[in-house]
């Protein structure tokens, strides 16, 4: 059976939270803006106790404003307390100690605004992990779900799914994969042209289909691993008739596990045997 990508539902949880977040602060806003009315405060200074009297256009920031002190009537430090801020912040606020309004919430509402936020930034982590797990990869099952552009003899066809055994961008920037189906035929699509059906897949039958096909188009050699590459991307060994040779880890399986000194059976790529002189190129 497929594996189900949550994000989706995931995200309109994260919605759903998100809209009740916003509706607690349009409540404290609209608490706000009934207090400033309420108590007829200043629209010169909006509460403030200063207006802009010049700005220049050199800064969109509004950081070389000059201002001065509210000379409305009836607007003093007394009726300020009482009006509290207007509910409507602009560029010169951030500049202005005490300027900006933000909401105010009771104990209640600052339990729930917390108990929200906490769910919030669960989602968030869970939408990240959700949307890697369904990325294509190394080691997924991925469908071709569209054939692309270009030939139609070179597309892939819609449906076909596999494993993917190697990711990479091309020169050209495209990322690609090589996908393996259950036949054991190669395909090269692009990864936004498949989907993820199976981001942990039982992988014992794809080993047994490599093994197979291994053991009809590989060597076999017993050789001990003498040291790993820097990169941890290949094997240094020694074969029992004294042939020494490099082997790409992608190219053995049996070498993932083994340690420096140790000495195991492994199945070469018939190109690697070849070519260190352990097959005849003419058998």
């Amino acid at each position: 059976m497929a594996a189900v990508n949550q994000t989706n539902q995931l995200k309109e949880s994260l919605n759903k939270l998100s809209r009740e977040l916003s509706s607690l602060e349009d409540s404290a806003k609209e608490k706000a803006v009934q207090r400033f009315e309420n108590n007829s405060g200043c629209t010169s200074c909006r509460g403030r106790g200063w207006v802009v009297t010049w700005d220049t256009m050199d800064s969109m920031s509004g950081c070389y404003h000059e201002h001065t002190a509210c000379s409305a009537d009836g607007c003093t430090q007394e009726t300020r307390e009482a009006s509290g801020l207007e509910p409507r912040n602009n560029k010169y606020d951030g500049f202005h100690n005490g300027s900006r309004w933000k909401p105010e919430y009771n104990s209640d509402e600052l339990a729930i605004q917390e108990d929200l936020n906490v769910k919030i930034n669960k989602l968030r982590f869970e939408i990240e992990s959700e949307a890697r797990r369904f990325t294509p990869s190394e080691g997924k099952v991925v469908k071709v779900v569209s054939s692309g552009r270009g030939p139609k003899a070179k597309r892939i066809p819609t449906g076909i799914i596999g494993l993917v055994k190697k990711s990479w961008t091309n020169d050209w920037g495209a990322h690609k994969l090589l996908i393996v189906d259950s036949r054991g035929q190669k395909w090269w699509p692009k990864s936004d042209h498949v989907e993820v059906i199976d981001p942990e897949p039982d992988m014992g039958p794809w080993k047994k289909m490599e093994h197979e096909e291994r053991q009809v188009s590989g060597y076999p050699v017993v050789a001990t691993v003498k040291c790993r590459s820097r990169s941890g991307k290949a094997t240094f060994v020694r074969t029992t008739t004294g042939v020494e040779m490099w082997v790409p880890m992608s190219q053995a399986s049996e070498l993932n596990e083994a340690k420096v000194g140790d000495t195991l059976s492994i199945m070469l790529p018939m190109w690697l045997a070849t070519q260190k002189g352990l097959v005849s190129r003419a058998s």
